[in-house]
């Protein structure tokens, strides 16, 4: 398994890199990710399913977005402008009791760096809709910390 997992490194490699990792840090902890989804999926590997790239890929990319998910951080997210100003406000990260998943995920990309089209491919929406749930979410931030 491990020889399969090495020749088969290239393909986590690529789909890392799609992702566009912004540092070293960021880029290991997706590999891992990537690692233990090319492990899931050559568990349930059989040759009747074709390549093993092919196979492979969507458990990978699956486990990378995990990952993504899953990261809890409290940074600052610097230079977000409201949708009808181009003025820019430092928000310091507070989670409101009433925030969804889906508007934790898009703060805690947002804060990673990703941009509005990154976001879009992770979470598998049109740019406008990722766009307005943000800046909506913005607001609420902006006003529970004025409070």
């Amino acid at each position: 398994m491990d020889e399969l997992i090495e020749q088969n490194m290239g393909l986590v490699v690529s789909i890392v890199n799609s992702f566009g990792p912004k540092n070293h840090t960021e880029r290991e902890d997706l590999m891992d990710a990537g690692r233990i989804g090319l492990w899931k999926a050559l568990k349930k590997y059989d040759k009747s399913n074709g390549l093993i790239s092919t196979y492979a890929w969507r458990p990978i990319r699956w486990s990378i977005i995990r990952e993504i998910k899953n990261r809890k951080s409290f940074v600052n997210i610097d230079s977000i402008a409201s949708p009808t100003t181009e003025t820019t406000d430092k928000i310091w990260e507070c989670y409101l009791d009433d925030m969804t998943d889906e508007e934790k995920t898009l703060l805690e990309l947002r804060q990673h760096g990703y941009k509005f089209h990154e976001i879009c491919d992770i979470v598998n929406e049109t740019p406008s809709k990722v766009k307005n749930k943000f800046y909506k979410l913005v607001k609420r931030l902006r006003e529970a910390n004025a409070k």
